[in-house]
């Protein structure tokens, strides 16, 4: 067996097609009678949809993990095809494409189709250079801490319970943490994307700091490239 091609269910065929060729994908296949059906692919990667009516896409429980070999690279074709056909990247409500996540065992990120079908797209921590560089910080005090304050908001995708992690364990004026200045971006960067994730206005010092740090950066550091990288992304395209 070389190949696993899912087969998902969507309301509308039309729509469904449209939306996965403004990812990027091309329609190889659709037919209308019998019964209305298509298929669309990227690079190696083949999906195929059927309709039924009896589909709510907030209640659909159908998920695929798809393996890729440079998860960056597919983020951003995926994101820039929907900015440039729809004008944003929906990060909320159906459909919607998540924000690049550095777990513990991957790198990934999750589309969430018309259909309300999930697809989790990664590439394992062991081709990743760097895996754990976003989800570290070298000062001991706070190490362990951040580990999980990082786990809870993107692994668990659990912001409320990150946000009560953050006020137990780190100090109110985060901004002032006495670490290193790549551990502070790190923390930071959480702390920012944990306050708009709920909705609220991060605290002014966080966002003024961030900038400062990412202004004052080496660009030709490979490190503040993915810190700069990740502010970009929490902060741009919603």
């Amino acid at each position: 067996m070389n190949q696993i091609k899912p087969i998902l269910p969507c309301p509308s065929i039309k729509e469904q097609v449209s939306f996965y060729e403004s990812l990027g994908f091309q329609c190889t296949y659709t037919s209308n009678r019998p019964h209305p059906y298509a298929v669309v692919k990227f690079g190696e990667l083949e999906i195929h949809f059927y309709v039924s009516k009896k589909t709510i896409p907030a209640e659909n429980s159908q998920m695929c993990y798809v393996e890729v070999d440079d998860v960056q690279a597919v983020y951003e074709t995926f994101t820039s095809g929907l900015k440039r056909n729809s004008g944003k990247i929906p990060r909320s409500g159906i459909p919607r494409i998540s924000k690049l996540k550095d777990l513990a065992e991957d790198r990934r990120f999750i589309i969430t189709d018309l259909g309300g079908n999930t697809l989790f797209i990664g590439t394992p921590n062991a081709t990743v250079d760097e895996p754990s560089f976003l989800r570290t910080m070298e000062h001991a005090d706070y190490a362990k801490h951040f580990e999980i304050l990082f786990d809870l908001m993107y692994s668990k995708e659990d912001s409320h319970s990150a946000l009560l992690m953050l006020k137990k364990f780190f100090p109110a004026d985060v901004a002032s943490l006495p670490v290193n200045e790549l551990d502070l971006a790190k923390l930071l960067l959480v702390v920012l994307d944990i306050h708009l994730h709920l909705e609220l206005t991060a605290p002014q010092g966080v966002e003024d700091k961030l900038q400062e740090l990412v202004r004052g950066c080496d660009p030709n550091d490979a490190r503040w490239a993915k810190i700069v990288r990740q502010y970009e992304d929490i902060t741009g395209g919603e």
